[in-house]
């Protein structure tokens, strides 16, 4: 008589990361573990089988994404990220849930800029008489160990620079403020540039894509002591990256891509230049662009205080001409590339762009001026001109 056996079934997922910012199909499949077990087994030898779990070094709670995640899903997230830091395989998590393991390992991406060295994971999940008894780890990486640590002590250095030429004793503002501008300044906008979906491309490349702005963003700004966290989603039907960010204990949206001229138009001739548009922006404002599809709760991010318009006087509630004529004289007078100014609403945005660009009038404020290049900005209501 043939014996009846217990199945334990392993399903195996890889999950690619993202690729020019769009997400790739998983792919699936089913394998059985070679040798037949008994129904006596009892679930302490199938939990053997898997391995135990261990406790990982906590992650910090500053990390925004980790402080969305209950308890159980906390311990598999500093798991994940033990594995991943450490390269290790096959480890055993503290879920049996396979939608734990997507949302966690998510999350970890969102925490952390600086994983460059991985592409995706596998999980691999264990089954007795149906039911799921354990679920395993393993990252899939771009790069060997050794070539992981060189670009990893190249990264540090040019970190390490930046850092230093941050406004350290500056408000929050104004860090937020130097890593935006800095890395528009100093790094393109290239859909073609290698290793663009991480920080290999921006810091030793100096040329990337979204994903690679928001991860260095997430960089920068946490070694500066500000909380960032990678939001990722969708930006005029495009994949597309961004970062929400706490200054002064509110949050924030800033889009270092759709801030950099070199992506609003590709066939610029002139270095990069900046728009404030999308530093430190509400989540009414983001909304009108950029549509977010993150596995964690983001806040209604309302405050203003920490808008470069605020920040730099550059918000007008009424039409007032000469204030904002003053503003574009002592930037073309001061020798800047570009300025914008920000309206309160989308009608006293219409009336100043029919003033001063329709009608002609913003060379009554920069005499001289031969010809000037501008930016509409409907949905964010700026006005942006370049010399």
């Amino acid at each position: 008589m043939k014996k009846k056996i217990l199945n334990l079934v392993t399903i195996l997922c890889l999950i690619i990361g993202l690729t020019g910012c769009s997400p790739q199909a998983a792919s699936n499949y089913v394998s059985e573990i070679p040798e037949a077990i008994s129904d006596a087994i009892d679930y302490q030898v199938a939990r053997a089988t898997i391995g135990v779990p261990h406790e990982a070094p906590a992650c910090s709670n500053d990390k925004y994404a980790y402080g969305t995640l209950n308890d159980e899903e906390r311990l598999v997230y500093n798991q994940i990220l033990d594995a991943i830091r450490n390269r290790t395989d096959e480890v055993p998590l503290s879920t049996k849930s396979v939608d734990v393991v997507k949302r966690v390992y998510n999350c970890v991406l969102a925490d952390y800029g600086d994983l460059f060295w991985i592409s995706g994971y596998e999980y691999q999940v264990y089954y007795r008489r149906n039911h799921p008894i354990g679920v395993t780890f393993s990252a899939s990486y771009y790069m060997t160990p050794e070539t992981q640590a060189q670009y990893q002590s190249d990264i540090d250095a040019v970190v390490a620079q930046w850092v230093a030429e941050a406004p350290k004793d500056g408000s929050d503002y104004a860090k937020a403020k130097y890593v935006y501008e800095r890395l528009i300044t100093n790094v393109d906008y290239d859909m073609d540039s290698p290793n663009n979906q991480n920080i290999i491309s921006v810091f030793l490349g100096g040329a990337t894509v979204c994903q690679g702005y928001a991860d260095a963003v997430n960089v920068l700004l946490q070694a500066l002591g500000i909380q960032s966290v990678i939001v990722t989603g969708e930006a005029n039907n495009e994949s597309h990256a961004w970062n929400m960010v706490r200054l002064d204990g509110d949050y924030y949206y800033m889009d270092v891509t759709w801030g950099n001229s070199r992506y609003l138009n590709a066939d610029a001739t002139e270095g990069n230049m900046i728009n404030y548009a999308y530093l430190n922006v509400t989540s009414e404002e983001i909304a009108q662009t950029h549509h977010n599809q993150v596995v964690f709760e983001l806040p209604d991010c309302t405050a203003v205080k920490c808008n470069y318009y605020n920040q730099e006087q550059r918000y007008f509630t009424e039409l007032d001409i000469d204030a904002i004529g003053t503003v574009f004289t002592e930037a073309y007078e001061g020798g800047s590339d570009i300025v914008s100014v920000k309206f309160a609403g989308n009608e006293l945005y219409q009336q100043a762009l029919d003033y001063f660009l329709t009608q002609g009038r913003f060379v009554d404020y920069c005499p001289g001026l031969r010809s000037i290049g501008y930016i509409e900005s409907q949905e964010m209501s700026v006005l942006t001109f370049m010399f």
